[in-house]
Formats: C-alpha cells, sequence, structure tokens
C-alpha cells in the first residue's frame, strides 16, 4: 500500500526545500513514514493555486494527501482541493470540512456547550458590531474576526470590559480591525470572556494563560497533553467526543482550564494548518499521525 503524502509549504527561495519554520517537521514526518511534497504558499495567496503546485508530481494511484502548512482561507483551500485532485490525489478534508473547523461560527453549534457564549455578524460594520456588543455589555467580552483576533494588541484592540460606552467601544474596533488588515475574516465575532486560570498578564496586559492543544485523527486524540496538569487526563474521552462531530478528519481544539476547575474550548482549527505547540515533540506526533492514518487508510 503507498503511504498517505503529506504537503509541506516551500521554502520562498528554492522550490526543492521547505519553509524553514518546518524543516523539523518534515524531517520527523518522512522518519515517521510518509512521503512528502511542496506547494508554494505566496501562490496559493493569490488565488493561482494551479501555479502553487507545479513542481508536484502528478499522482497515478489516486494518492491520499494531508495537508500540513499555513492558515489559508476556505475559498484558497477550496481552489487547492480541485488543483490537488486535478492532479490525481485525494485530500483527506473536504473544503466543507475545513472550513467547518476554520471558521468559528460554523463550528459554534458543535462546541456551544463547551465553549464561550458567542455571537457574529458577516462583514466589518462599526455599526452592526456595536449592535451586537448589546447582547455582550453586562460582562466583560473580546472581539475578533472570524478566525482569529487582535490579541497583541489586548487592552485597545481586543478585550472589551463590561459596560464599554459605544465611544471606547468604536476606539477598541478600529484597533482591532486595523491590525487584522488585509487578514481579516468574513466577518466580527464577540465572545463573552471566560474566567481562565491565569499567571499574571504579559506587558501588553494579556493573561498568560495555560492552554493545551490536542490534535485528533478520526476523533481520536494523537497523543496524550505534554503537561497532563493542564488537562486531566479523564477529560480526553470527553474531548474525542466532540472531535467526533465534526466533518474533519484531522482535527484541533485548544482548551483552557476555567478559575471554577472545569475546562473550555477557547478555539478549534483544521489539523493542517494549525501548529504544533513547542512541549509537543514532532517525532512523536508524526509516528501517531501515521499509525493513525495508516489504520485508517487499510481499512478502506
Amino acid at each position: 500500500m503507498t503511504s498517505a503524502l503529506i504537503l509541506f509549504p516551500q521554502s520562498p527561495f528554492s522550490t526543492s526545500h521547505v519553509d524553514q519554520d518546518f524543516e523539523t517537521e518534515l524531517a520527523a514526518a518522512r522518519t515517521a513514514g510518509f512521503e512528502t511534497g511542496f506547494y508554494d504558499h505566496d501562490l496559493l495567496e493569490t488565488g493561482e493555486a494551479d501555479q502553487a503546485l507545479r513542481h508536484l508530481p502528478r499522482s497515478d494511484t489516486q494518492q491520499k494527501l494531508l495537508l500540513r502548512g499555513w492558515m489559508t482561507s476556505g475559498e484558497n483551500y477550496q481552489a487547492l482541493f480541485a488543483s490537488l485532485q486535478r492532479k490525481g490525489y485525494q485530500p483527506q478534508t473536504t473544503p466543507t470540512a475545513y472550513a467547518q473547523a476554520h471558521y468559528l461560527p460554523l463550528a459554534y453549534p458543535l462546541i456551544e456547550s463547551d465553549t464561550a457564549r458567542s455571537a457574529w455578524i458577516s462583514g466589518d460594520d462599526p455599526e452592526a458590531a456595536w449592535q451586537l456588543y448589546q447582547e455582550f455589555s453586562s460582562s466583560d467580552a473580546i472581539i475578533k474576526d472570524w478566525v482569529k483576533s487582535a490579541k497583541n494588541h489586548w487592552k485597545d484592540g481586543c478585550f472589551i470590559p463590561a459596560h464599554t460606552e459605544q465611544q471606547r467601544f468604536a476606539e477598541i474596533f478600529h484597533v482591532f480591525r486595523s491590525e487584522r488588515g488585509a487578514l481579516f475574516n468574513r466577518g466580527v465575532v464577540l465572545r463573552e470572556f471566560m474566567p481562565v486560570l491565569q499567571q499574571g498578564n504579559d506587558m501588553r496586559g494579556m493573561p498568560n494563560i495555560e492552554e493545551t492543544r490536542l490534535f485528533f485523527w478520526q476523533g481520536k486524540a494523537l497523543v496524550s497533553p505534554a503537561n497532563p496538569d493542564r488537562l486531566p487526563p479523564v477529560e480526553l474521552a470527553h474531548w474525542e467526543e466532540i472531535a467526533r462531530r465534526f466533518e474533519s478528519p484531522f482535527l484541533t481544539l485548544d482548551i483552557v482550564r476555567l478559575v471554577n476547575g472545569g475546562s473550555k474550548i477557547v478555539e478549534t482549527g483544521d489539523g493542517g494548518v494549525s501548529g504544533i505547540p513547542i512541549d509537543l515533540d514532532p517525532d512523536l506526533f508524526y509516528q501517531a499521525l501515521y499509525k493513525q492514518v495508516s489504520q485508517n487508510l487499510s481499512s478502506i
């Protein structure tokens, strides 16, 4: 049986080398047993999906394929998916599954009871965002787009204290929108701020929190948390049950501990574009992924 292929972003300076940020992952993937190939992320971002794959050989075996690269929009992923199919590959995550994991409003119905109360609008109209805020004004909240926030500007472009007046809201909205710039995704999301365990604040005033990223393949956690104190192992079955609700076979959930001792999801993501935490050994990650993917393919 031909092993699955993992597609990595190529170096901006060489079509035959991986982006330097993925060098360790590439080596770990090959050691685990994956075949590998490259795509041009810059060309993908400019809407040239076919050109982004120009150096990827055609597959005559309908080879299964996983992505490990940089985050991209749902529209760009859909174009990449179609281009890969035209080259004879079978990407394991469909565009619908990618979008469901990538965009909070699409994931929210699946995680509502295990995450912060949230609401959203399409677009970036400041007045519409202010009207949305009326649902959250009695508690602290954060503002983000459908994917990311401007948390590096925590006090001025992310965190909204309870009972914020319209002028101050408009100032926070302006910083948030300016910071996201061309990376702004689809619309505005407001989320109730959760009482998470934190260890002080950084120099920007942003809370230092212990967050655990879990990777799943077909609803099964690939590896246990590197620091079990952040996420008791008894909870893994619960997060796996949630992961199985998603269409995506390759998923991430970011979990935080709350002051009251519980845990909540702060973010969902596509496993192909979610970074590996610094405390997760890439060799361990890719060995677990290879084992699970191989078992899945052998059962088809």
